[in-house]
């Protein structure tokens, strides 16, 4: 099965993975390992080191993004994540709740107070996805090879605290890259005439989680 959208926010694609190359030094440095580790849901516990794991919401119609990168034994609930990135925000333009969200069923089994939430909402539609592109397996792969560049450039972006410091402008600045043939993410969902649901208030939306 294919997917098509004709505007932006009509479906998301949200995935939420443990890397398998980045993970957390003593002092909180973020460091890639070429090696790749054997690293899942199921046998991370039984891991020293830790892992990062990649929060992404993918704008389908124009690949423009939200993502987050944290600690896997710090990481936040499902709904601090959709709030974050559904919300208005300062620094960067991508907000508001989509009309369909594709979630692999690995996330849902991960955040199962996901399956309230659409029980809870009337107007955006649960889809789980039928491929591997369906999962925004590249999206996270894209992010992780971005977060490569980031760390080693941005000085002010190689411990994990200030990349959180940091996080609407790192996902703006991925979103604007122009590679001179396509149109940059965001200006493509900009252009594209967004379809807004507003999220409302912190607590208001937490409650569709309960």
């Amino acid at each position: 099965m294919s997917y098509k959208s004709d505007y932006p926010n009509q479906v998301q694609q949200m995935n939420v993975s443990i890397s398998k190359n980045y993970y957390l030094l003593k002092d909180g440095t973020i460091n890639y390992q070429v090696k790749k580790f054997d690293i899942n849901w199921k046998n991370y516990s039984q891991s020293s080191k830790r892992h990062l794991v990649t929060y992404i919401i993918r704008d389908h119609f124009s690949n423009c993004s939200y993502a987050e990168l944290h600690s896997i034994d710090e990481m936040p609930s499902i709904e601090e994540f959709l709030f974050r990135a559904w919300s208005l925000k300062d620094d960067y333009e991508f907000y508001g709740a989509p009309e369909t969200l594709i979630v692999p069923a690995s996330t849902l089994n991960q955040f199962p107070l996901l399956n309230n939430f659409f029980k809870n909402v009337k107007n955006i539609v649960l889809q789980t996805p039928s491929s591997g592109f369906s999962t925004a397996i590249r999206s996270i792969r894209d992010w992780e090879r971005s977060i490569k560049g980031i760390t080693w450039i941005y000085t002010n972006c190689k411990t994990l605290a200030d990349f959180h410091k940091n996080i609407q402008l790192v996902n703006r600045k991925l979103n604007t890259y122009h590679s001179g043939k396509t149109e940059p993410n965001l200006d493509k969902w900009c252009n594209g005439s967004p379809m807004i649901i507003e999220v409302g208030e912190k607590e208001q939306f937490y409650r569709l989680f309960k």
